[in-house]
């Protein structure tokens, strides 16, 4: 069920909980949040970041990539940077390094994919990548797939398919050297539910 207060947005209660350890983990690590989005649908999460950050007196900046009328307004952060528009594109534009990268784009199979290969090389060893909506049911083995309507965005159909592209990327399944999966938060059903990684080098 999707918590009452809402901290980080459309999430259920136990995820809110996942970012507010991760948060403190990244205080403790790294002495700050440095939030990149990739999905940020009106603002809700970005938000709570910057609240939580304020709660546990942690330095904080945050920026995110979506299709502009789906960027915060007004920001939360005179310091807060957008990126307006697709995210298999504006990759080319970000700046800076992060250590809490969040994946909520498009849930279909290839942008899930396409974010994490695109957007994790800005993120610092020792960070963190967090995906949305990974489902896994009980009892069910892989995430099925869900029409989505995205038109808003010129895209009619899309599938959700975010546990796909975590084991097409190798992530899951720990095939790959350079993430480790941290910890997952099963879905009650087909939507929700989370897979948190934290980065353990660069590739060369």
């Amino acid at each position: 069920m999707i918590g009452e207060s809402h901290r980080y947005g459309m999430m259920r209660e136990v995820e809110y909980d996942l970012i507010d350890d991760l948060m403190d983990t990244l205080k403790a690590e790294f002495g700050d949040v440095r939030f990149l989005e990739i999905g940020v649908c009106g603002g809700g999460t970005v938000r709570g970041v910057y609240r939580r950050a304020k709660e546990i007196g942690c330095p904080v900046h945050g920026a995110g990539v979506d299709w502009e009328s789906q960027l915060p307004q007004p920001p939360p952060d005179p310091g807060y940077e957008p990126y307006a528009g697709d995210t298999m594109d504006m990759w080319r534009e970000v700046k800076g390094r992060f250590n809490f990268l969040l994946v909520d784009g498009c849930h279909c199979i290839n942008h899930s994919m396409t974010d994490f290969l695109n957007y994790s090389p800005f993120v610092d060893v020792g960070g963190y990548c967090l995906f949305h909506d990974t489902a896994l049911p009980t009892g069910v083995p892989v995430q099925g797939e869900w029409p989505q309507n995205h038109s808003y965005a010129g895209v009619k159909d899309s599938v959700l398919g975010v546990r796909s592209g975590l084991e097409k990327t190798g992530l899951l399944q720990g095939y790959r050297s350079d993430w480790r999966l941290v910890r997952e938060l099963e879905a009650e059903d087909g939507l929700m539910g989370m897979c948190l990684f934290q980065k353990l080098k660069e590739l060369c």
